[in-house]
C-alpha cells in the first residue's frame, strides 16, 4: 500500500490506512497523522468544550489531545475505531484537566453588583441561583460518569445524535446502543440524586 500512496491521494484512504501508514513512516512524514487530525478535530473539540464550556480552552485541550495520540499511535492496535480511541483520550484528557482545575486556588466570588448586571430584568434571583446550582451538579455528575457512558450520553443527549447514528459511530447494534443509553442515564441520575441529597 505505502509505495502507490502520494500526498495527492492520502484522503481516499479509511481511517485505518492512514493509521497503518502514520505508524510506518512515523516522525518522517506527519500528513498521514495530519489528515486524522483534521477529520476528528470538530469531534474531539465538542468533548473537550462540553468539559470545561470555553472556546479557547477547548481549542488548547483539543490540541494536546492530539499530541497524545500522535505520541502513542504506535501503541493503537486497532481493537476499536482511530475516531473511538481519540474520543477516549480526549474524555480522560478533559477529566484530568478538570481535576487539576479543582484542585488549583480558586478566584475571587464575582461581587453580587456584578452579578446582578448579568441577571436579566424580571427574573428572580432566588430562581437564577437555583438554575446556576442544578446545572452545576448536573456538570459535576457527569464528571462521574465512566468513560464510555459520558460518550454515548454526549453522543444522545448534548449533540442529539439519532441511534442508528450512533450505533454506527460505536460498531454495535441498534438494540445496544438504546441499551447503553438507558444505562448511562441512570447511572447519571443516580449520581445527581446523591449530590441533591446532600444539598
Amino acid at each position: 500500500m505505502d509505495g502507490h500512496l502520494t500526498p495527492a491521494n492520502f484522503g481516499e484512504l479509511t481511517d485505518d490506512q492512514l493509521v497503518e501508514l502514520a505508524q510506518k513512516r512515523g516522525d518522517r512524514d506527519d500528513r498521514p497523522f495530519r489528515l486524522l487530525m483534521e477529520r476528528h478535530q470538530t469531534t474531539v473539540w465538542r468533548v473537550c468544550y462540553n468539559f470545561l464550556k470555553n472556546g479557547d480552552d477547548a481549542d488548547d485541550l483539543t490540541q494536546e489531545v492530539f499530541l497524545r495520540a500522535y505520541r502513542n499511535l504506535k501503541k493503537f492496535e486497532g481493537r476499536s475505531s482511530f475516531k473511538t480511541w481519540v474520543y477516549r483520550i480526549a474524555i480522560n484528557t478533559s477529566r484530568n484537566e478538570i481535576r487539576y482545575r479543582s484542585r488549583r486556588p480558586q478566584e475571587s466570588p464575582t461581587p453580587l453588583e456584578t452579578a446582578a448586571e448579568f441577571i436579566p430584568s424580571g427574573q428572580n434571583v432566588e430562581e437564577i441561583t437555583q438554575k446556576h446550582v442544578r446545572s452545576e451538579m448536573l456538570a459535576d455528575a457527569l464528571k462521574q460518569l465512566s468513560p464510555s457512558e459520558f460518550q454515548i450520553l454526549l453522543l444522545k443527549d448534548i449533540e442529539g445524535r439519532p441511534y442508528a447514528e450512533i450505533a454506527d459511530e460505536l460498531d454495535i447494534s441498534l438494540s445496544a446502543a438504546k441499551m447503553r443509553v438507558q444505562r448511562a442515564r441512570a447511572s447519571l441520575k443516580i449520581s445527581y440524586n446523591k449530590m441533591a441529597s446532600v444539598e
